[in-house]
């Protein structure tokens, strides 16, 4: 399977990430966010309008996400990005449809409520590694459109 197919394959089998942003003070903050992706490997996520990751984006739109975290399942991404914040309407339906179709946890309750913003993270460097065999296999990714 080419590199990308299979990173693809494994971010769509999952529904959560922890994402990391940069306060003001360039303290890290993480939290854990549902996420949905594209074609591309471009991730989606939505959060409200006063969390401290929607503050942070203001001042530094570079973020980082862990992707797959169990002892079941030895594989995770380590993914890169840059996140703008969708405000064109049909940005925010097609995002929407994508929460819908990978039936992400508890996203679609909040779709229509005032505080809540939405996300698109565009990759600029994603590692895929495999432990579980016994040479771990790691893909990295580096250059996107």
């Amino acid at each position: 399977m080419h590199n990308h197919a299979k990173i693809l394959a494994f971010i769509r089998q999952q529904k959560l990430a922890v994402i990391a942003t940069a306060s003001q003070t360039a303290r890290p903050e993480s939290a854990l966010i549902a996420y949905t992706e594209d074609d591309d490997l471009c991730l989606y996520f939505q959060t409200g309008i006063d969390t401290r990751k929607a503050a942070n984006l203001k001042i530094n739109p570079r973020v980082a996400l862990t992707i797959g975290f169990s002892l079941e399942n030895l594989v995770t991404v380590q993914y890169e990005g840059t996140a703008t914040r969708l405000m064109e309407p049909a940005d925010l339906e097609a995002c929407k449809k994508r929460f819908v179709v990978k039936d992400s946890p508890t996203t679609a309750v909040y779709f229509n409520r005032p505080e809540v913003i939405f996300f698109k993270i565009s990759p600029t460097w994603i590692s895929y590694s495999d432990y579980a065999g016994m040479l771990p296999e790691v893909i990295e990714l580096k250059t996107f459109k």
